[in-house]
Parts: C-alpha cells; sequence; structure tokens
C-alpha cells in the first residue's frame, strides 16, 4: 500500500473519536478553532466531495458504470476496462491520501492553541470524524477488505486488510458515538465547513440520514441490525426538506475550487462524456419532467450515446440546462456537491416500509422522494404540477409500475441519481435495477456488470501478503469486479 501520512488522532481525543466560501482559510476571529486545523479540515472536505463529484475515469467511473453517463471516445470505463486509467488506484489514493490524510490531521491539530469551549472543541472533532465515517464507507462498499485499524498509523506503512463486515459494524458505531456527542446548544467551525456552516444540527440529521442509508446497505445481509439501526436513525431526525441536502458550496473564483464537473465538460474545452441512451430513453418513455433538466435536445429530440461505442460529440444530446435552455446545472462553476440528499432520504424510507422495518406507506415516501428531486433539479422554475401529472402515470405509479418494489424504487433512484456518481452505481448494485447486463450491456464488455472495483495495482506489489489475505477473502479467492462484496446478496 502507498504509505499513507495520515497523522493518528491523539490518545487525549479519543473520547471524541465518533469519535462559507473555499477562500476562507485564515483564522476567523469568530471562530473558536484554530487556522491550521480549520484549513485542514477544508481541504479534507473539499478532497472528499471532489472525489465523489469528479468526472475523472481515472478517480470516479460510476456514472459511467450506471450508465447515467457515457463516454465518447475513450470507452474503457464504458465496457468495464478499468486497467486504462487506473480508477480503482485513482479512487483509492483520492480518499485515502487526499481526504484522510487532511481529515486526520484536522482532528490532531483542532485542539492546538483552542480558544473556544470544550464543546464546540467536541463539535469541530465529530464532525470531521463523520466525514471520516463516510469516506470509510465509501472504500469498504467499493472494495471489500481496507485498511481501516492501521491506515492512519504513520509507523505502519504497509497496513493490514480488516475484515469488510468487521469496519462497516465499527462505521455504525461510530455514527452513533458521533450522534450522541454532537450538542446544538454549541458553536462549531463556521465558514471552513462548506456543507453546513458549522450548522451542528444539520450536521446531527446528516449523521442520522448516512446512518440510515448505511444500515440499509447491509439490510439484505443483517436484517436484524439494519432494522434497529434505521429505527434509531429515524429517531434522531433525517432530512426534512431539500434545505436539509448535504451541498457543497464551490466557488466560481477560482478554477481549482469550482464544480469538477464543469472543470470536466466546460473549462477544459473537451467533450469526453455524453448522456447515455439508456438514461434518456427511459425518461423520455415516462415523459419525465426532468429531460430539460438534465439535457439539451439534438435535431429536436432527446437522445443518448451507446455505452462502449465511441460516440461523436454533437450527434446527439448534451448534458444541460433548464426551462429556458440556458446552459447551466452542470455546466454551472458553483453547481453544488451533493453527497447526501432528501430524496434519498424518502427513496430509503419506502424501502424501509417494504422490508417491514418501519410502518407507513411506502408510495407516500417514493412519491415525495420523485417530487424533492424534481424540485431539485427545477429550482425556481419548480411546478408541484409537473411532478404530480409524472406521478399519475401508469408506469410511474407506485401502485401500477412494472415489476416488485426494488424495480420501482430502484429504477426512479436511478433517474434521481443523475448526478449522484458512487450511488448511481450502488444503487443498483443494490437493487439490480436497472438490469443493465439484460437491457442495455455495453458494446464490448470485459465482464458483467460489476459489482466492485478490484484493488489498486500498487497493493499488489507493495502490500502483496495483505492483499493476498484480502483476495482470499472473496468469493472464489479472486481479486475481480464481479465479485460480490459481503452485503451483495
Amino acid at each position: 500500500m502507498k504509505k499513507l501520512f495520515i497523522i493518528s488522532i491523539a490518545a487525549s481525543l479519543l473520547f471524541v473519536n465518533c469519535t462559507k466560501t473555499l477562500s476562507s482559510l485564515n483564522h476567523d476571529p469568530k471562530n473558536s478553532s484554530n487556522g491550521i486545523a480549520t484549513a485542514l479540515f477544508l481541504q479534507g472536505e473539499l478532497n472528499l466531495v471532489n472525489a465523489y463529484t469528479t468526472t475523472s475515469i481515472g478517480i470516479a467511473p460510476f456514472r459511467v458504470i450506471s450508465q447515467e453517463w457515457t463516454e465518447n471516445e475513450y470507452t474503457y470505463e464504458a465496457n468495464y476496462n478499468f486497467s486504462a486509467y487506473n480508477s480503482p488506484g485513482g479512487w483509492w489514493d483520492n480518499l485515502y491520501v487526499n481526504s484522510l490524510h487532511n481529515l486526520g490531521q484536522a482532528k490532531q491539530s483542532f485542539p492546538v492553541n483552542f480558544l473556544g469551549t470544550p464543546g464546540q472543541l467536541r463539535n469541530d472533532v465529530i464532525i470531521t470524524d463523520l466525514l471520516e465515517v463516510y469516506a470509510y464507507n465509501l472504500l469498504v462498499a467499493t472494495y471489500g477488505d481496507i485498511p481501516y485499524t492501521q491506515a492512519q498509523n504513520t509507523s505502519i506503512p504497509f497496513p493490514k486488510y480488516d475484515d469488510a463486515k468487521t469496519v462497516y459494524t465499527d462505521l455504525l458505531t461510530r455514527l452513533d458515538t458521533c450522534i450522541a456527542g454532537l450538542d446544538a446548544t454549541q458553536d462549531a467551525m463556521g465558514s471552513a465547513d462548506q456543507i453546513y456552516g458549522g450548522n451542528v444540527a444539520e450536521w446531527i440529521e446528516f449523521a442520522a440520514s448516512l446512518k440510515l442509508k448505511m444500515a440499509l446497505l447491509i439490510a439484505d445481509e443483517d436484517p436484524t441490525t439494519a432494522s434497529t439501526k434505521v429505527n434509531e436513525a429515524i429517531t434522531t431526525g433525517v432530512f426534512q426538506s431539500n434545505a436539509d441536502n448535504a451541498l457543497f458550496s464551490y466557488d466560481a473564483a477560482s478554477p481549482v475550487n469550482s464544480n469538477p464537473i464543469w472543470n470536466a465538460i466546460e473549462f477544459s474545452g473537451r467533450h469526453d462524456f455524453g448522456p447515455s441512451n439508456l438514461l434518456v430513453n427511459t425518461m423520455v418513455g415516462w415523459n419525465d419532467p426532468r429531460l430539460s433538466s438534465y439535457f439539451t435536445q439534438y435535431n429536436g429530440a432527446y437522445s443518448g450515446g451507446v455505452p462502449g461505442f465511441a460516440n461523436l460529440y454533437g450527434k446527439y444530446s448534451d448534458f444541460c440546462c433548464n426551462v429556458n435552455n440556458v446552459l447551466s446545472q452542470l455546466y454551472s462553476a458553483v453547481l453544488p456537491g451533493d453527497i447526501l440528499d432528501y430524496a434519498e432520504v424518502q427513496f430509503n424510507l419506502a424501502e424501509a416500509v417494504e422490508r417491514g422495518f418501519i410502518t407507513g406507506s411506502a408510495a407516500t415516501y417514493y412519491n415525495a422522494a420523485i417530487t424533492a428531486s424534481i424540485q431539485f433539479w427545477e429550482g425556481s422554475s419548480f411546478n408541484p404540477g409537473d411532478a404530480t401529472t409524472y406521478l399519475a402515470q401508469a408506469a410511474v405509479n407506485y401502485a401500477t409500475a412494472t415489476g416488485a418494489w426494488r424495480q420501482k424504487i430502484g429504477y426512479q433512484e436511478w433517474i434521481a441519481f443523475y448526478n449522484r456518481n458512487w450511488d448511481s452505481w450502488t444503487g443498483i448494485r443494490r437493487f439490480g435495477f436497472p438490469d443493465i447486463d439484460v437491457v442495455n450491456p455495453p458494446v464490448s464488455p470485459a465482464s458483467t456488470f460489476p459489482l466492485r472495483l478490484y484493488y489498486p495495482p500498487n497493493e499488489v506489489t507493495s502490500n502483496p501478503a495483505n492483499w493476498a489475505g484480502a483476495v482470499a477473502n472473496l468469493p472464489g479467492g479472486l481479486d475481480v469486479v464481479t465479485a460480490k462484496l459481503f452485503w451483495e446478496q
């Protein structure tokens, strides 16, 4: 494993280990945290959201895998070939080295020259730990066994891999500790936090919503634990509207600190990607009101590129837009980075009803999720009638849509996850819908639909013994993308 220069938290801080512009890196006299710690936190938060948001096929090919997007010229990832640009290594390094590195240093630095109250210090460290939990969740649910207990120990350059289920259980425990430890009566780090501006009450809702999401990931493998955690999360209080969405504020004044999607499809002048035909055709078939927010038209109609085929830019729909056909949304340098939102929470609650974890109406939550997504994308132009009309269609209405609940929720969540990258891929892994191997396989797939990323090549050469142990725990003992992880039942 590449040596991770992540400084572990001091022993004195173990009790809290649940332990608004990007240019605001200097010490804020109203912010009780020291400037170095808050700068490290902001860098870690930025790097985490960038890794999740980026279009780079060398880091996060998930939009392409899930056929939200497809490639125009270099079609490796669309055909499930991840070796050309080493996305397994890029995803790993960006989360471990770029994000967890800075977050770990921030947790160590917060107590240094701290001028505030113990409650403020505690909040700062817990919020940082919440982002660590989020990052580790992405890693363990992508690869399987991962370095965890030794990952932030700088004296161990080649850490062992911990059992994936054990890691996941510990992450849920850390979330419990975070929720119990956050104090909404105390301040937090303020403008250094570009998601909630240090609003502790919002971070509590974030933690509960993340707990709900993570609990459902293991619902097929461990329904008892999943049910318990789902109900605990709801009791704590999950997102109540789009106003609670975990949106990172990007800075248009600096390309480096602008949304990486804008950097890739506008600032760079490149045209490597376009909408996939599966997503476009599905939305057209269901008269989806988000079409004009998602795509432009080509020759008076919406059309998508063929996954795995060298599509020509300008010969089908582009990313878009708003109702006036003025390029915005994905072409905006300040489009927020969305890492968790109200629509997802509502889909999760619909699923929880169907699994028998909670009482209520799955259809009501499903309708709320779709309405929230439409509202988010239409913005100030939102017309509630658009959602009502869409939901009234037989193909969309929960009572009449095709298939069992996994298919109904799976397809609609996939549409709503148009800009949710890793989660668009993971939703397909969880529900099996859309079943891309059946309904729209790539032109020249290297495998069936990927269920994980293989471990970075650097791990094979630099940390071979620990890598081999992790691979032995995979079904069939092979480090391949078709191996099921512990939660993929």
